[in-house]
């Protein structure tokens, strides 16, 4: 089976920098690649290369069976739009920040219109975003709920409108409990996140709560006992 992967993880934001994406980006990569994934990393990228990494990624997924999108760092929503922030993102006002940003539909839609049957979008990107209350509603919302189109499976590190923990570790909190799970074997995608969130809910006290949305058509395993039943229709 042919697995690809583009992991980004942002951290080195001027004003309100974090601890663990780029190390969340960086210690998944390594996971997924020993699950037999082609892995693309991008550590504190500016929008540009997030850009190009993106459409070099969509490229890749021609010839592939499953693609892996996953982002760590500031997330946003905007005009029920979800947003995930480069370095470099304008945040001045929502008008600026939206255009200086990677939509996630884009991702999505990269994904959709891929040779991949299989598509897998993993979001550690509700952390609280401080740039929001320069605007107009100085509200915190969190990312908002978003349509997975077929074959597709997305999984956020909370719930809509809540906001997710950067951790305590060397990990974000909804990072840290995704590495503990994933090499388990023979566990279809959705009984891992299960599996995730009722560690996350340990690590946080119950405050975060993770969330999935997905229109799998059927099993897909990380780690399969049987290699030739990574996915099962």
């Amino acid at each position: 089976m042919n697995k690809k992967a583009l992991c980004i993880g942002n951290a080195s934001y001027p004003e309100s920098p974090l601890k663990n994406p780029a190390k969340d980006a960086k210690d998944l990569s390594n996971k997924l690649t020993a699950l037999g994934f082609s892995c693309m990393v991008c550590e504190n990228s500016n929008i540009v290369t997030m850009q190009e990494a993106l459409t070099t990624f969509a490229d890749r997924l021609s010839d592939a069976d499953v693609g892996l999108f996953f982002f760590a760092g500031h997330g946003m929503q905007i005009d029920g739009n979800n947003y995930l922030t480069a370095i470099d993102t304008d945040f001045e006002s929502e008008i600026s920040a939206k255009y200086s940003s990677l939509p996630l539909n884009m991702v999505i839609d990269f994904l959709e219109k891929g040779g991949n049957e299989t598509s897998i979008i993993i979001l550690d990107a509700c952390r609280n975003n401080p740039y929001e209350r320069r605007w107009r509603n100085g509200r915190n919302l969190g990312l908002a709920p978003v349509y997975a189109p077929k074959g597709t499976i997305i999984a956020f590190a909370t719930s809509p409108g809540q906001m997710a923990s950067d951790g305590e570790g060397k990990n974000g909190a909804f990072t840290s409990a995704l590495l503990k799970h994933i090499e388990v074997q023979n566990v279809t995608i959705e009984d891992l996140f299960k599996r995730v969130r009722n560690t996350l809910s340990v690590l946080t006290a119950g405050k975060q709560t993770s969330w999935e949305h997905t229109s799998l058509m059927g099993d897909f395993f990380f780690n399969s006992s049987i290699l030739s039943d990574e996915f099962i229709t």
